[in-house]
């Protein structure tokens, strides 16, 4: 439907402004052949000048970058007619997904027990037809369900990390692209594109985990419509750590920070695998963003503290706080 209504306003505002062009042309060359030549033509040529600039003006509008939040780690990003899904969370009910419980103590030489975890909130509708990317953070199944792995259609491309490669190729999918950390992908879209930078995600601060936990992604998403950008960081399930905070601050200014929250694995023996409000705090400060879009909180079971926390916390900070509930949509420019 997005890429119908593109096509159509594309086709209409064209008709428009060729129309406008013509007939402004048209007048002043009427115009000119009844007046003095050197004064007409002068007269003329500035009214073409300007009826051009105006054209451009229309053209060069740059397209608002729309976020719909669909619960956990799931949103749906929209730039210039393409649609990018991020760590696709289809489930609900009772038996929303399978996994591991990381806030139940287990021991850790036998490994934890498998079992479902209950959504909180109603999935949002989504068209998973129109979908033009899947943006994979890390193949958890708390950030890719067994619904989206047996729904998604498997012709769907992805980015996503090296680790998850044979897990996401094992369930069907063969469009896989991995990004290594620090590497780009760009994309052209309507007049504008797209940069995805892989960037490292500390699952856990410590390093004798990191066998069981894997290596994951956030990724830095560069906006860009003729002089205009804008700059999203989404963590990904991130510590803020100063290999993480080194790595976004080398490649510039954040518009707009997505931290994936939520505090999960501080009451089991994995100790802290996401973010609370402290450390977004933390972070939002240290990378000097101008706005905080939190995820990653509310809509399951195993997310253990509550976003008023960062409500709280944020109240005097110097950055904005946007907290949508699931199914609800922001614009950015």
């Amino acid at each position: 439907m997005n890429r119908t209504m593109n096509k159509t306003m594309n086709k209409t505002m064209n008709k428009t402004m060729n129309k406008t062009m013509n007939k402004t042309m048209n007048k002043t060359m009427n115009k000119a052949m009844s007046k003095p030549f050197s004064q007409s033509m002068s007269k003329s040529i500035t009214r073409l000048v300007l009826a051009l600039i105006f054209s451009q003006t229309l053209l060069a509008k740059a397209a608002d970058i729309n976020i719909q939040w669909l619960g956990g780690p799931t949103m749906l990003i929209e730039f210039n007619g393409m649609q990018i899904l991020t760590d696709p969370m289809l489930g609900e009910g009772e038996h929303a997904f399978e996994m591991a419980d990381p806030n139940e103590m287990f021991d850790l030489k036998k490994g934890p027990e498998i079992r479902f975890h209950r959504r909180l909130t109603a999935l949002p509708d989504i068209d998973l037809t129109s979908l033009d990317l899947v943006l994979l953070s890390h193949a958890h199944e708390d950030h890719f369900d067994q619904k989206a792995q047996s729904t998604l259609a498997k012709s769907l491309p992805f980015i996503l990390p090296i680790d998850d490669v044979n897990k996401v190729k094992k369930a069907g999918f063969t469009l896989l692209n991995a990004l290594p950390a620090g590497q780009t992908k760009m994309y052209t879209t309507g007049q504008g594109q797209i940069h995805i930078t892989a960037i490292p995600a500390d699952h856990t601060d410590n390093k004798t985990l990191e066998p069981l936990l894997g290596h994951g992604l956030g990724y830095l998403i560069k906006f860009i419509e003729g002089k205009q950008e804008f700059t999203l960081y989404w963590t990904g399930d991130t510590l803020a750590t100063p290999s993480v905070i080194n790595a976004v601050k080398a490649l510039g200014e954040i518009d707009l920070l997505i931290p994936n929250m939520g505090r999960v694995g501080t009451t089991g023996p994995l100790g802290k695998i996401s973010m609370g409000a402290t450390d977004v705090i933390k972070l939002a400060n240290t990378l000097n963003v101008k706005k905080v879009f939190p995820i990653h909180h509310t809509s399951y079971e195993l997310y253990l503290e509550p976003i008023s926390e960062l409500s709280k916390l944020a109240s005097n900070q110097t950055w904005g706080l946007d907290i949508l509930s699931e199914g609800s949509r922001l614009s950015y420019k």
